[in-house]
C-alpha cells in the first residue's frame, strides 16, 4: 500500500465518516446500479471506519453479509465498535493488506467486490482485484469509486492553493491520483469484463454549504504529510478561516463549490 497522505487519526476518522455522508447517494446509486440487493454477500475493499461497511449491511440486509478489509488494526476495532454498537450483525472485519488477498476468499463465495478511494493506494490495483476475482460467483459484480484529480489552473486563490496541497500531497505519497478514468484498464487486466463508467462530483452553491469545510478538513488532515513532503510550508494555511475564505471566493465569481470528482466503473460476471 501507499503512504496514507491523510494520517491515521481519530480527526482523520471523524472526516472520512463527514466524507461519507457527503457521498452517500452517489455510492448507494452505483451498488444499486451493480446489483448489490438483499442476500448479498459483499467483501470491501478499504473498510476503513465502517461507513461504506453500515451502507452495504443495510443495503443487503440480515440475509446478507459483509466482510470489510482493511491494513489499518486500529481503524478496524472503530469500525468493528461503530457497527456493535449500531446492532449491525450482518458485519465482519478482516485485517489484511489489500494487494495480497489471493485465496482469503474460497472460490464461488461471494457476490459482489467494492470499495471508495481505495485502489488508489495499491500500487497495482489490477493484481490486487485479480487476487479476488476467482472468488465471485457467476454474475458477481466488482463496483468502485476512483478520483480523476487535476491540478487548478487560473489565479491564484486559496481553492487553488488548498487543491494543490491535497492533490500534490497524495501523488507524491504515492497515490495514482487519476486512477478514475484508467478504471476499465484495471478491470479488464484483472480479468474482468469491460465496465460501465459514470464520472460525477457533489456541488452545493449554498453559502453554509458543507463542502467548504470539508476542503479546509481535507487539508488540515493532509497538512502533516504535505509539510514533511515540501508541498508546503508550515504556516502557509489559517485553518480557522480557510473554509470562509474558500466560500467567499466562489461566491464573488459565482460559482457552486464542486468536490472530489469521482469516477464510477462497475461490471458483472457472466452467469
Amino acid at each position: 500500500m501507499s503512504e496514507y497522505a491523510m494520517g491515521r487519526t481519530p480527526r482523520e476518522y471523524a472526516r472520512l465518516t463527514r466524507q461519507a455522508a457527503l457521498f452517500e447517494p452517489l455510492t448507494r446509486r452505483l451498488y444499486s446500479d451493480a446489483g448489490i440487493g438483499p442476500g448479498k454477500r459483499v467483501v470491501e475493499f478499504g473498510c476503513g471506519a465502517g461507513d461504506i461497511t453500515a451502507l452495504l449491511s443495510e443495503m443487503v440486509g440480515p440475509q446478507g453479509s459483509v466482510v470489510g478489509v482493511d491494513l489499518d488494526g486500529e481503524v478496524i476495532e472503530h469500525a468493528r465498535e461503530r457497527m456493535a454498537a449500531a446492532g449491525r450483525t450482518n458485519v465482519e472485519f478482516l485485517r489484511a493488506n489489500l494487494s495480497d488477498l489471493s485465496g482469503v476468499f474460497p472460490a464461488n463465495s461471494i457476490d459482489a467486490i467494492v470499495g471508495r478511494l481505495v485502489l488508489m493506494y495499491i500500487p497495482d490495483p489490477a493484481a490486487a482485484l485479480a487476487g479476488v476475482v476467482p472468488s465471485l460467483r457467476p454474475g458477481g459484480a466488482v463496483a468502485f469509486q476512483e478520483p480523476w484529480f487535476q491540478m487548478p489552473g487560473g489565479p491564484e486563490s486559496h481553492i487553488k492553493r488548498a487543491s494543490t496541497c491535497i492533490i500534490e500531497t497524495l501523488r507524491k505519497t504515492g497515490a495514482h491520483i487519476d486512477l478514475g478514468p484508467r478504471l476499465h484498464r484495471i478491470y479488464m487486466k484483472a480479468g474482468l469484463p469491460m465496465p460501465k463508467m459514470r464520472w460525477e462530483a457533489m456541488m452545493d452553491g449554498g453559502p453554509d454549504s458543507p463542502l467548504y469545510q470539508y476542503v479546509a478538513d481535507t487539508v488540515e488532515s493532509t497538512l502533516p504529510k504535505a509539510i514533511e513532503h515540501g508541498v508546503v510550508k508550515d504556516g502557509d494555511f489559517d485553518l480557522a478561516t480557510l473554509a470562509g475564505k474558500i466560500r467567499d471566493e466562489m461566491e464573488f465569481v459565482g460559482y457552486a463549490m464542486p468536490i472530489a470528482p469521482l469516477v464510477a466503473a462497475w461490471c458483472r460476471l457472466p452467469g
